[in-house]
Order: C-alpha cells, then sequence, then structure tokens
C-alpha cells in the first residue's frame, strides 16, 4: 500500500497524467537457517540476480543455500577485501 501511495503522490507531482498499471511480481529467495548468516545470503543472492538475470526472482529456486554455496561466497569476499586493503 505504501508504494501505491508513493506511485500516485509521484505521478501527481511529476505532472504526468499517465496510469500506469504495476505488475506485482511475487519473488522467492533463499531462507537462512541462522540468525549470522544473512549477508552472506545477500551476497549470494545479489550475486546470482547479476549473473542469471530476473529469471532467479521467478519461479521455484533454491529453499536454501549449501554449506559450499555460502563458503564460495566467503571466499570471494575475503579475496575481495584482501586486494582491496593490500593493493
Amino acid at each position: 500500500m505504501f508504494f501505491y501511495r508513493a506511485m500516485v503522490l509521484y505521478t501527481t507531482q511529476s505532472g504526468s497524467n499517465k496510469r500506469v498499471k504495476l505488475n506485482w511480481v511475487n519473488v522467492t529467495c533463499p531462507v537462512q537457517p541462522g540468525s549470522t548468516e544473512c549477508g552472506y545470503y545477500m551476497l549470494r543472492f545479489m550475486k546470482e540476480i547479476v549473473e542469471e538475470g530476473i529469471k532467479v526472482l521467478i519461479g521455484d529456486g533454491k529453499a536454501e543455500y549449501t554449506t559450499a554455496d555460502i563458503d564460495e561466497i566467503r571466499e570471494e569476499w575475503s579475496t575481495f577485501v584482501t586486494g582491496f586493503i593490500y593493493r
């Protein structure tokens, strides 16, 4: 509801008289099992979106990432940070 109101306000203030029908998409994403992996889950999911496109957001994706999936993103992130610090 908040987003819809924001769109109405934007349309009113911008002077546009075009009505655009919004097409809502229910996005599915993996659910983290614990409370400490949230950053890695977000990084992994964003990487998949960049690599595979919007099709990752629609349909039946992974319910949960494996330990190997999370370890892979941890390694990539640590390599990036180390390279950034010691350049």
